[in-house]
Order: C-alpha cells, then sequence, then structure tokens
C-alpha cells in the first residue's frame, strides 16, 4: 500500500504535479486499504460501507526470545507512532473542516449545558449524537489519551518550570524525573503498585506520550494550521485587530492569538488518530465522515462536504446597466397591471 501511494503521489518524471487522487470505497475497506482510503485528496464512501483501522502488525516465524521480543515493541511503537502522525497530516483539513462548520451549534449546546462547555466539548458532544457505538469507543479512548496529555503537561511543566540552557538530554532527565513523580503520586493509593511490577511500563508510555505532545506543539506543521484556521476560531474583534498590523506582525500574532485555541483540538485529533492504531476500530461511512476521515458520502445531500465549499460560486452582481434595465422592466410591469378598484 505504500508503495502503491508513493507511486501515485510522486511527481511525473517531466516534474510535472501529481495527479489529484480520489480514492472511493464502495463495500469495504480495511487495514492498509483503509489508509490508502484516506490517503486521497478526496475521500468518498457509499453509504452502509464499513471501514476498519488498526496498528501495524507483524506476522512471526520465528520463535520468540525476550532480545527480539522486545526489538519488536520498539518496532511496533514507532510504527504505530508514525502512522499516526501520517494520518493526522492527511486528514487534519478534513477534520477541521467538520469542526468549523459545526461551529454553529456550540451556543445551543452550552446554552443546554449546565457546566461549563470547552469548544471541544462541545464538538465532541454535537459529533458523538452521530456516532455509532463503536465510533464512540474510538472517542473515548482519544479523550482518555488527550485528558492524559494534560495532566501529565500540567504537571512536568511545573517541575520542569522552563527548559533554560538545558541539553536535550538534560530535559529529558527532568522530564523523566516530574514523571516518576507524577507516577508515584497517581498511585499512591494502590498498596501493592510498584515500578517493577508494571510501573515501570507506564513510565516508559508517560515519556513517549509527553515528547509527542511536545513535538507538535512546537513543529513547524502546528505553527502553518494556526496560520490556516486561525481565523476561524478567533472572535470577529480579534480578526479585524490583527488586519491593522503589518503583515510580518500580523503572522507572529496570529499564531500566538490562535495557539492555545487551536491546541487543544489540535491535541484531541492527534490522540484520536492514536487510537486508531489500538484494537479493532470498525466504523461506518457516517462515523469516518463525521471525524475527517473521509470527505463525503455518495448521496447524502444533509452532511456539509468540503466539495460543495470547492465548488461554490456566488451569484454574479448585477452590473449598473442591468440594475437600469432591471428597473425600467419593473416599472413597465407595474403600469402594465391593472389598478384595484
Amino acid at each position: 500500500m505504500e508503495r502503491l501511494l508513493t507511486l501515485l503521489t510522486e511527481p511525473g518524471q517531466d516534474q510535472t504535479r501529481p495527479c489529484h487522487l480520489i480514492t472511493v470505497v464502495t463495500s469495504e475497506a480495511a487495514s492498509a486499504a483503509a489508509d490508502l482510503l484516506s490517503s486521497g485528496d478526496y475521500a468518498l464512501a457509499y453509504p452502509g460501507t464499513s471501514i476498519l483501522y488498526h496498528g501495524v502488525r507483524v506476522s512471526q516465524e520465528r520463535p520468540l526470545t525476550a532480545d527480539w521480543t522486545s526489538l519488536l515493541v520498539q518496532y511496533l511503537r514507532e510504527s504505530d507512532t508514525t502512522y499516526a502522525t501520517k494520518l493526522a497530516h492527511k486528514i487534519v483539513d478534513r477534520f477541521m473542516f467538520r469542526f468549523v462548520t459545526s461551529k454553529e451549534h456550540f451556543d445551543e449546546i452550552r446554552q443546554k449545558s449546565s457546566e461549563y462547555m470547552t469548544d471541544l466539548d462541545c464538538f465532541l458532544s454535537f459529533v458523538s449524537g452521530n456516532l455509532s457505538l463503536s465510533a464512540k469507543r474510538v472517542v473515548d479512548s482519544s479523550k482518555a489519551r488527550f485528558e492524559r496529555y494534560q495532566e501529565l503537561l500540567e504537571w512536568v511543566m511545573k517541575k520542569a518550570k522552563s527548559r533554560g540552557t538545558k541539553t536535550d538530554a538534560e530535559f529529558e532527565a527532568v522530564q523523566i524525573k516530574a514523571i516518576v513523580e507524577f507516577e508515584v503520586r497517581a498511585n499512591k493509593a494502590k498498596k501493592d503498585w510498584s515500578f517493577a511490577d508494571g510501573g515501570i511500563a507506564s513510565l516508559t508510555d508517560d515519556f513517549f506520550l509527553l515528547d509527542e505532545y511536545l513535538g507538535n506543539y512546537r513543529s513547524g506543521f502546528f505553527r502553518r494550521l494556526c496560520l490556516k484556521y486561525g481565523h476561524f476560531l478567533l472572535e470577529r474583534e480579534a480578526n479585524e485587530d490583527l488586519d491593522k498590523l503589518p503583515e510580518a506582525d500580523r503572522v507572529i500574532q496570529k499564531i500566538e492569538m490562535a495557539s492555545p485555541l487551536l491546541l487543544p483540538i489540535w491535541s484531541f485529533f492527534v490522540a484520536f488518530c492514536h487510537a486508531l492504531q489500538h484494537g479493532e476500530n470498525d466504523l461506518t461511512a457516517t462515523d469516518a465522515a463525521w471525524l475527517g476521515l473521509i470527505d463525503e458520502i455518495i448521496g447524502d445531500d444533509e452532511l456539509p462536504c468540503r466539495r460543495l465549499a470547492f465548488e461554490y460560486t456566488p451569484d454574479d452582481e448585477p452590473s449598473d446597466e442591468e440594475e437600469q434595465t432591471n428597473g425600467q422592466e419593473k416599472a413597465a410591469e407595474t403600469e402594465e397591471s391593472p389598478r384595484p378598484a
């Protein structure tokens, strides 16, 4: 699948641009086929189709040893992370389109709730009403991973305070020490808990989870997302103030203003892409559309899709001559129409 996708998305030998890749599932797309489906520039699904996502798998013919098993664990972890990151980059525009077009419902959702709800809370509440049980389990798993991000980051940043002039290794040492304290505090009530008995695995998972989170936040890709979608996340007054700034200052200021608004959405989205790599996630076409894995369900006229946004062209405004002609025609129709007695 990776080789096919590479061939399809490479420039031609004369350096012509790659073709616009449209992918379609007619009945079932599972495993590599599901990833290929989401890799299209525009992805469609027929109603009633099944789309199955899961993590990387390896068939083993050789006997397993401790050394070989350790290498396999590392390989599978890195492969799942790589695929989750690739998936996030492929479908982020679909996910953000779904988020932006759902914002008009957020005020209504907040009015019905007795608790404070963030934009992400509102979005998940709105989307969940359209998902199957299998898709809801993926969302719940994503939320748990996202909340783990938040807890870890808050604790570690409080302990680390600032990076300062520390090298990568020195800063990682501070992180590991903070994570050790975090795990001890989180498991204080469990009398039989220890690092030797499963705790070291949690520490390792926490380290890679935090490293992934910080890497996503610091990436140039995230900053580009801030510039691309900041306008939709900021209030109208904020956008008007930004428009008054010189272009160079506007870019910096937009990233700073949009970053705290986009970060929780992006973090949940990355957690969602990771959740798809765990277990068997059998989704419907409707699930895939609402969660940004595909663009459109063929024949569904109710769900907003990017194609309609691309194809939309506003009606041409009439010229002065046309307006004058229209006015004369209306006046003539008024004179010709019978007057009431």
